[in-house]
């Protein structure tokens, strides 16, 4: 989007009691940012000359403002109240007033403003069809003090353009500049009514312009002022689309990506932080950029190069509650066993791997991860590109499961979810777990930059040491039935005890982060996202989010039953494995009932899950 030069007003107007308040960018002659007030007439009735005078000079005389104050001169919008030239020049007695906005389309009016211009007081114009001939009527040498005030300023930078091409006097561009601001104001204004055309226009224009970001379709938020309102029709916002692509297209605008609540950067700004990467390079040029995704740890956007497509995830979250990495570029060469965790100088590679700052991990076509994954193309821990740790993740072509399964249970819940399609998927599933749980190792670690260090810890203590803490903050959040929870575990501890095994976790392996391919006879299992919790622990701990998310909403044992089918090809489950599955399953419900992250949606769900775990026990 276009910003205004130094000496163009971009203004947030707010109107109270006949003084509205403009957030200034600055005059030539006052560069720094000031707030300035603004004053216009009575809105709701006409007052004869003299009286509009002595209404100014009242006003003027009971501010007490420092900052400059300006009048705003528009008949059509204040009652048909007229700012004449003798006024202005009555009023240039306070010291404060330093020029005046002109919405009108009086050249008469312009050419008595411009007779008052100097180093004091500036001279505006809001009406946007005329900003070429109200800048050719200014004296080239007092043009510096004048400015424009164009509503498509918000959306397009022409008019910077247009005022700096009067600046050098270049008449021949100034003149093409408004011609083609003319043709964007006809092609985005919505003139089938004359009032709100220019809000109308330029919210369809704005909502168009970040349709990805939109959670609902655009229709749904395209409203204006109740007097301003009018349904655009099919024609118009058709019309209003393609002009946005074009301005898009012919790089006068840009769109904004944010990264955090304070920062914007624009197409431009990314592609210069990115170009002297040569991995991206390679990628061609940049096409469209889409997003920002939702996710609390991380800012996600997907981006469209010429050869490929990418995620870029930039970990924006102040507070991420893990190890703060690219926890990628340890895990994937665990994944192709071209890191071996018996290996002698594992612990020595880790360190390694945690010590770099910059890389990538490219997949060997000959020697594939034991689950499908995207290559890591590139990341970054300097924090001086961005003041981000972030990664380049390959873009993986499909859907997320949970989309697919929510499209099928609207459609048939019953017929859709036992086919063989399914059934063939979710024992896919199963495999794809069991083999990720074949990488073992040879102790257990709660943080990942640990791995290969000496640790003599059993599962039992590093289980024991976390659910103390989370029965005390329990107790301090007044969970009821804390001793019954507690209970509980003291009576499971025998299972708990017998794990031996420590072995490669997803740690968040469920739905929304299996990617699919829709095939018309078989699912294609694409690749597993998301590892930003990936860690070392036990086997059953990798179930709790299949388990409660998925298997136990879709309600269709069919599914469950192959599921473990397609596990048992690599690993045993028993009774006894399903409940250490229940107790794992306590407890990290009881951990996000203290942490507070669970979805406001979800909260009744827990309660249940809880509650159902005491009745068992009771």
């Amino acid at each position: 989007m276009g910003a205004s030069g130094s000496s163009i007003i971009m203004t947030k107007l707010f109107v109270f009691s006949g003084i509205s308040v403009i957030e200034r960018g600055g005059l030539i002659s006052s560069p720094s940012q000031v707030y300035s007030v603004g004053i216009a007439p009575p809105f709701s009735k006409k007052i004869p000359i003299d009286e509009l005078t002595f209404y100014f000079e009242n006003i003027l005389s009971s501010l007490n403002v420092t900052n400059n104050i300006f009048l705003y001169h528009n008949p059509e919008i204040f009652f048909g109240n007229e700012i004449n030239p003798k006024i202005v020049q009555d009023l240039r007695q306070f010291h404060n007033l330093r020029g005046i906005k002109d919405a009108s389309n009086k050249i008469s009016n312009y050419k008595a403003y411009i007779e008052l211009l100097s180093e004091d007081f500036s001279v505006f114009c809001g009406d946007e069809s005329r900003f070429s001939i109200f800048l050719q009527l200014i004296p080239l040498d007092l043009r510096k003090f004048a400015g424009l005030v164009p509503s498509t300023g918000n959306l397009v930078n022409l008019c910077s353009a247009l005022y700096n091409a009067a600046l050098k006097d270049n008449v021949l561009e100034q003149t093409q500049l408004q011609e083609q601001l003319n043709d964007i104001i006809n092609r985005i204004y919505d003139a089938k009514i004359n009032e709100g055309k220019v809000q109308r226009g330029l919210k369809y224009a704005f909502l168009y312009l970040y349709k990805d970001l939109l959670k609902i379709p655009i229709e749904d938020l395209n409203y204006v002022s109740p007097p301003f309102q009018r349904e655009l029709d099919d024609t118009t916002k058709t019309r209003i689309e393609a002009t946005i692509n074009y301005l898009l297209n012919q790089k006068f605008i840009y769109q904004l990506y944010s990264l955090t609540k304070g920062e914007m950067y624009d197409l431009k700004d990314i592609i210069n932080i990115f170009s002297d990467i040569e991995v991206l390079k390679e990628q061609g040029k940049i096409k469209k950029i889409t997003g920002p995704f939702n996710g609390e740890t991380n800012t996600i956007y997907l981006v469209n190069f010429e050869n490929s497509d990418v995620i870029f995830r930039f970990r924006t979250s102040k507070d991420y509650p893990f190890e703060n990495i690219v926890k990628e570029k340890i895990l994937f060469p665990l994944l192709d066993g071209t890191l071996y965790p018996y290996s002698s100088k594992f612990e020595e590679k880790i360190k390694e791997l945690v010590d770099s700052k910059i890389g990538n991990y490219i997949f060997n076509k000959q020697k594939p991860p034991v689950i499908p994954v995207g290559n890591l193309i590139y990341y970054d821990e300097n924090k001086k590109k961005l003041p981000y740790i972030f990664s380049v993740l390959q873009y993986i072509q499909g859907k997320p499961l949970h989309n697919i399964l929510e499209n099928n249970i609207i459609e048939d819940f019953n017929l859709e979810l036992g086919t063989s399609k399914f059934l063939n998927l979710f024992k896919t599933l199963g495999e794809l777990l069991g083999k990720l749980h074949q990488i073992k190792f040879d102790s257990f670690y709660e943080n990942i930059t640990d791995i290969g260090k000496k640790n003599n810890k059993t599962w039992l203590e590093i289980f024991n040491e976390n659910l103390d803490l989370e029965l005390q903050e329990a107790k301090k959040n007044k969970l009821e039935n804390v001793k019954e929870i507690a209970d509980f575990f003291k009576d499971c501890e025998e299972l708990i005890e017998g794990e031996d095994e420590p072995v490669l976790l997803h740690n968040d392996f469920h739905s929304k982060n299996i990617i699919i391919k829709d095939d018309t006879s078989s699912f294609k299992v694409n690749g597993i996202i998301d590892f930003d919790n990936w860690g070392i622990g036990v086997r059953a701990q990798d179930f709790i989010k299949i388990k409660n998310w998925d298997l136990q909403f879709l309600n269709q044992p069919n599914l469950t039953k192959v599921f473990y089918q397609g596990y048992m090809k690599y690993h045993n489950v028993n009774k006894d494995f399903l409940k250490k599955i229940e107790i794992y399953s306590l407890f990290w419900y009881l951990k996000l009932n203290n942490l507070e992250l669970k979805l406001k949606q979800d909260s009744e769900k827990k309660k249940t899950f809880i509650h159902k775990f005491l009745e068992t026990i009771s």
